[in-house]
């Protein structure tokens, strides 16, 4: 039995927010991309390298508000913001994830400016 999104989703934002790169590199598929206003980020290595290498502040921390679980366990929507060092709220966020094979496959992000 693969893991379902939710806990995909958990184990993404922690591998992200602890620096676990090579976490986060195991629960991606090697297809994974990711769709955000900004940019796209097409297979598992170049978004690894992004998140290790190339955004522009690490030291941030999700925080979750709500997971929105589909009928099926392949997908999931999660609402949060994202905190700098400092605790101060950078934007909002909602990700939708997809999983296949116990692997998140692809994952679209909408962000907003905080109120």
């Amino acid at each position: 039995m693969h893991p379902d999104a939710t806990y995909l989703a958990r184990q993404y934002y922690t591998a992200i927010d602890e620096h676990g790169y090579e976490s986060l590199r195991d629960i991606l598929d090697p297809e994974f991309i990711q769709h955000r206003g900004d940019m796209t980020l097409d297979g598992r290595d170049e978004f690894v390298s992004f998140m290790r290498d190339e955004r522009p502040q690490k030291e941030t921390t999700h925080v979750i508000d709500r997971y929105i679980q589909s009928k099926s366990d392949d997908e999931i929507v999660v609402r949060g913001h994202l905190e700098d060092s400092t605790g101060d709220e950078m934007f909002v966020f909602l990700d939708r994830f997809r999983a296949r094979d116990g692997k998140i496959s692809e994952l679209k992000t909408f962000t907003r400016s905080p109120n």
